[in-house]
């Protein structure tokens, strides 16, 4: 048994590869037989060590008397106190009310303005205590059987941390370092974290076949067969008992949710085909929701060529999978097949209007895109 002390982002380096410690406990020593071997199993606890929790001198704790430090590591990165004396009230806000599992967008809003004019006065706290009660004293009376500033310090400490892309990252790896039928378990102990893992699950989920979208997709005449790849089936998630409650608290909101690899469609597969056979819009490929950062960028990359297709030719283009695109309708946003029409001015046109509008109806329009757009139509005028 060996044990190795990195975070879950090094997950891939440190038992994958040439080098990793499957290939070493294989024998393989980096050959060419070390892409065979993978892990059965891997298991992510996603809690704070109570150990760690309890140390004054880390920051974890509102109640506690300590520098106002938060980081796990403290050998490297800033400060609390450090990232508080730069950071951009806005962006203040967001983390707030991002990592702080909060829909009182007010009360985020003014935390972060009693530390920005505390910050500005030069007169921000730099010891735990002094600063929780900052941040009691703007949020005011809190509902909940908790320390009004407890999840002002739990946002600050995932976002010095990086705890979410930490998890992203090392979720993925251990997807990829997983046998077929390996078992993938996560304990997750706040809402932020089981909706970080589903989001994670919903992009390799595998398509079930008593789903209504495949038992109809399966019946149609002519629809395009469906790929098959590695994906994820959850079999099922488990919550401590009574007694377990009882005899330590904090597991109350503990939730195990337990994966395994299979070789299967994927959900998003059946989506995107589902999608194209019927004529509808595609919104996950649109927005990138329920798709890695690759796929997305995949998905956009087509969209935007389908565009530039429809500007040069008039009629839909070809992205790089081979298979064709789809012209954007002018009227409703929505996507039909495309083939012969017009003129290329107006195909053009016509496409760019649609592809705007559908991805506005998505709320993805990046500023990036809204500043072209607008660069085109002065060009035009």
């Amino acid at each position: 048994v060996s044990v190795h002390h990195a975070p879950f982002s090094s997950m891939g380096t440190v038992l994958g590869g040439k080098s990793g410690a499957l290939a070493k406990a294989s024998g393989n020593g980096g050959g060419a037989n070390c892409k065979n071997v993978g892990i059965s199993a891997a298991l992510f606890d996603l809690g704070i060590s109570s150990p760690q929790f309890d140390e004054a001198h880390r920051g974890f704790r509102p109640e506690a008397d300590g520098p106002l430090d938060l980081r796990f590591d403290q050998s490297k990165g800033e400060t609390a106190w450090q990232f508080l004396q730069h950071v951009e009230r806005s962006e203040l806000i967001r983390i707030l009310k991002e990592y702080g599992e909060t829909a009182d967008e007010a009360a985020a809003r003014r935390i972060a303005d009693a530390i920005c004019i505390s910050r500005d006065q030069g007169l921000l706290p730099r010891r735990t205590k002094e600063f929780a009660a900052l941040v009691a004293r703007a949020k005011g009376v809190e509902y909940q059987s908790m320390h009004p500033a407890k999840l002002t310090f739990q946002a600050l400490r995932i976002h010095l941390n990086d705890e979410f892309g930490e998890l992203r990252k090392g979720l993925q790896a251990a997807f990829e370092l997983l046998k077929p039928g390996g078992r993938l378990g996560i304990i997750t102990w706040k809402h932020s974290e089981c909706a970080l893992v589903m989001d994670f699950f919903r992009e390799f989920e595998e398509a079930r076949k008593e789903s209504p979208q495949m038992a109809w997709y399966a019946a149609q005449d002519g629809a395009a067969p469906l790929e098959s790849g590695w994906a994820l089936r959850m079999e099922g998630t488990l919550r401590p008992t009574e007694r377990e409650t009882a005899s330590n608290s904090r597991v109350r909101s503990a939730v195990l949710h337990v994966m395994s690899k299979q070789r299967a469609t994927r959900a998003t597969e059946l989506d995107h085909k589902l999608y194209a056979h019927l004529g509808w819009r595609d919104d996950a490929a649109a927005c990138g929701r329920g798709l890695g950062s690759e796929t997305a960028k995949v998905h956009a990359q087509g969209s935007n060529e389908a565009v530039q297709g429809a500007k040069g030719n008039g009629r839909a283009g070809t992205g790089k999978s081979g298979k064709k695109m789809k012209k954007v309708k002018k009227d409703k946003g929505m996507l039909e097949k495309g083939g012969n029409g017009g003129s290329n001015e107006k195909a053009g046109k016509n496409a760019e209007l649609g592809h705007k509008r559908a991805l506005e109806n998505n709320g993805c329009v990046s500023n990036s895109a809204s500043k072209n757009l607008k660069r085109k139509k002065k060009k035009k005028n």
